[in-house]
């Protein structure tokens, strides 16, 4: 429990990626005091996120303490050219849940102390806050802001509950359960084991996961980010800290000495999530890697004692056989002047409509697969 809030915070704006560097301790020690945050929200996944994708962005990292201890952080970036004007969550675009960072006992103050610097901060039209998950400390924010304000789903990410193996079974068909236990047994027939790399191999680990990665999705409609020297760079530097700092790390496949596959998890107080997969072709012939997965991604949880394991973002019967449950994440769009936020607020709130259909049992084949190739085209162009 951390200590409670009691009299006035001291605010800061740090623009110098130096001083975003210098908080790495003062950060790690405020993120495990926080029961709201998700490993997204880690110095290791951020700072890193800046290094390789910052170089568009201005700084505006919102500092809060009382007394010297660092109680909250809004990490918070300005768009540049075509995005002028618009702030951001660092990390926006490949993190899964982004949000504040607050010590646990000081959600009100910091929002509150976080709104004021808002209204004081220059330059900024709005404030798209984006990938809030279900009890984000970010809500508070929206909640106490008087300005124009909206609200919009944005994604759903699939989380399954975490069960003894054979329960976690039940939920599949016959056949499934019967394909998932035959895949585990080969596996297991030959050798295959898993390894949470240790951090002086993570860089290496995720570069084979993204070699793996790529291929895996050969031919069909992968986002073109992953495909990006940037995207690699990330991965790479995030796997070494994550695992450093144990928010995170890349699950090996090995046969014998030989590494087949992995996935990129990461570890939060109550979750583990798999970020990004990927394995050789021989191995996709012949194991079914999907269910490989699940068994590790549960296990890692169980073993920690953690309560779910979260598919997180992008639906598919490969995933929804589980039986999961969403998890939505919204974006805020905040503003002061109306004026301009009307238009920008109303075309997110179309769009989320528009995708919540596209994304429903409702819509059609047709109207899906012209989604499918909007957003490939539209990934493509903004890469």
């Amino acid at each position: 429990m951390g200590t409670r809030a009691n009299g006035t915070l001291e605010t800061s704006i740090l623009r110098d990626t130096r001083d975003f560097a210098a908080l790495e301790g003062e950060w790690r020690d405020l993120y495990e005091d926080s029961a709201l945050a998700t490993p997204f929200q880690s110095w290791a996944w951020l700072y890193s996120w800046w290094e390789s994708y910052g170089g568009s962005y201005d700084l505006h990292l919102v500092t809060l303490r009382h007394g010297g201890l660092l109680v909250g952080v809004l990490p918070l970036m300005l768009g540049r050219g075509f995005g002028r004007g618009r702030l951001l969550f660092v990390g926006s675009g490949q993190t899964i849940y982004l949000d504040a960072v607050v010590r646990e006992g000081w959600e009100g103050p910091v929002a509150e102390a976080g709104i004021e610097a808002l209204r004081r901060m220059g330059l900024w039209r709005f404030a798209d806050l984006q990938q809030l998950r279900p009890g984000a400390a970010a809500w508070r924010v929206f909640d106490g802001w008087t300005g124009p304000r909206a609200r919009a789903w944005q994604d759903s990410c699939y989380v399954i509950d975490v069960e003894p193996w054979d329960e976690q079974l039940s939920v599949l068909s016959q056949k499934q359960r019967s394909n998932t236990r035959r895949a585990i047994r080969r596996a297991e027939k030959d050798g295959v084991r898993c390894v949470l790399v240790p951090a002086d191999e993570a860089e290496a680990a995720a570069g084979r996961l993204i070699a793996w990665h790529r291929e895996s999705w050969g031919g069909r409609d992968i986002n073109p980010e992953h495909l990006t020297p940037r995207f690699e760079s990330f991965v790479k530097t995030a796997a070494r800290r994550m695992t450093a700092c144990g928010a995170g790390g890349i699950s090996e496949f090995q046969r014998g000495e030989e590494p087949i596959a992995s996935h990129f998890l990461v570890l939060g107080r109550e979750f583990v999530g798999g970020y990004l997969g990927g394995a050789t072709g021989e191995a996709f012939k012949k194991y079914s890697i999907q269910p490989l997965f699940i068994w590790d991604g549960t296990n890692v949880a169980r073993d920690r004692g953690l309560r779910h394991f979260d598919l997180m973002w992008g639906a598919g019967p490969h995933k929804e056989q589980w039986q999961p449950r969403a998890l939505h994440s919204h974006r805020v769009v905040l503003a002061r002047n109306p004026v301009p936020w009307a238009p920008y607020a109303g075309y997110h709130l179309l769009r989320s409509r528009v995708r919540s259909y596209v994304n429903s049992e409702s819509a059609s084949p047709f109207v899906k697969e012209a989604a499918d190739r909007y957003r490939t085209l539209r990934s493509r162009l903004s890469g």
